[in-house]
């Protein structure tokens, strides 16, 4: 599961998603002695022979370790938030494992008694993340990839809610939040008039962009009859595959569902589409798939799926004025996003 050391894909145009991104925070760096502290309720009696640090997340610390006299491997991954985002976590892999490929939950401690950070005990799902596949594969396998990707995508959001907002640790609603015109032109005018998002992109970028929001955000007016469950990181460096044995590829497993809400399912493919050229052959074969497995569209999904993932990359770009790399490449998006839609 995330067995691999590359940053990110190329697109069509070479263009690497996230490369280089600086993390988050720091990774909790642990010996063979305090990873056996700390896995020994989850084995008992037993030690660690193998621990591999598994870097490419941007915020929770993650482990490919094996047990002594086990062939199997695991992943530990050791939370940077509270316990609730273990356990919403716990519980999304709970409510879609029937449908969607994720890791079960095999071990978790919320309770930071033996450690000052929730984490958990999952199973490996063996595969490849889309971003190295990326670099090697040819244009038929990204083609069967972006329609299993599709697919799959389509099955998250079947998962219905009656409304919109972040999810608690047992999946109810805890903050009501709507991504219409009136939330969206709020929080870009903050950010990009009085917040480092503004700051990061300068006065004229930072107008022009403004002016593209405010020329757009009445199409976010139109809501879904239902909202779905949202992954929200729906991405090349989430999402492992592997060949299927006919000749296409299948979605091993969907990672990482600490900011999965219940939401517009047109967040996620904004997200999975980001770095992605208008009309690519991936992006024709992912709405595809989305389509074939009841993935519902609504008109001018392009423009729409744009504008949600502004208010992501927005977002991303106030707290990056620390990490260069990161702002570098999120005002670079922007840059393409303006030249594609203003």
């Amino acid at each position: 599961m995330k067995d691999s050391g590359q940053n990110a894909a190329p697109g069509e145009d070479g263009w690497r998603e996230k490369a280089g991104w600086e993390r988050g925070e720091p990774f909790v760096r642990l010996s063979l002695a305090e990873l056996n502290g700390l896995l020994e309720p989850a084995f008992p009696g037993r030690s660690v022979e193998f621990a591999q640090s598994l870097g490419t997340g941007l915020s929770n610390s993650n482990y490919k370790i094996r047990m002594r006299g086990e062939k199997r491997p695991y992943v530990l991954r050791i939370y940077r938030g509270d316990a609730d985002v273990l356990r919403k976590e716990e519980a999304i892999a709970r409510l879609v494992r029937s449908a969607v490929p994720v890791p079960a939950f095999l071990y978790a401690d919320a309770s930071c008694a033996r450690f000052p950070r929730p984490w958990a005990l999952l199973e490996w799902h063996g595969g490849e993340l889309l971003s190295s596949l990326r670099l090697n594969a040819s244009q038929e396998e990204l083609a069967c990839s972006a329609a299993a990707l599709g697919r799959t995508l389509a099955r998250v959001h079947a998962f219905p809610f009656p409304e919109a907002g972040l999810l608690g640790p047992e999946l109810g609603i805890r903050t009501p939040m709507r991504l219409d015109e009136a939330m969206f032109t709020g929080f870009a005018e903050q950010s990009l008039m009085h917040g480092e998002a503004g700051c990061l992109l300068g006065p004229r970028r930072a107008e022009a962009l403004w002016a593209l929001c405010r020329r757009h955000a009445g199409l976010l007016e139109e809501q879904p009859e239902v909202y779905s469950l949202v992954h929200s990181d729906f991405n090349g460096r989430n999402v492992l595959l592997a060949p299927d044995g006919s000749g296409g590829y299948e979605v091993t497993a969907v990672l990482d569902w600490e900011f999965a809400f219940a939401g517009p399912p047109l967040v996620d493919i904004g997200n999975m589409l980001r770095y992605e050229p208008p009309g690519s052959e991936f992006e024709r074969h992912f709405i595809r798939g989305y389509v074939q497995e009841s993935g519902v569209l609504p008109e001018r999904w392009e423009l729409k799926s744009k504008l949600a993932d502004l208010i992501a990359l927005i977002d991303l770009l106030n707290g990056a004025v620390e990490a260069p790399n990161r702002a570098a490449d999120l005002v670079r998006l922007i840059d393409r996003l303006l030249a594609e839609w203003a």
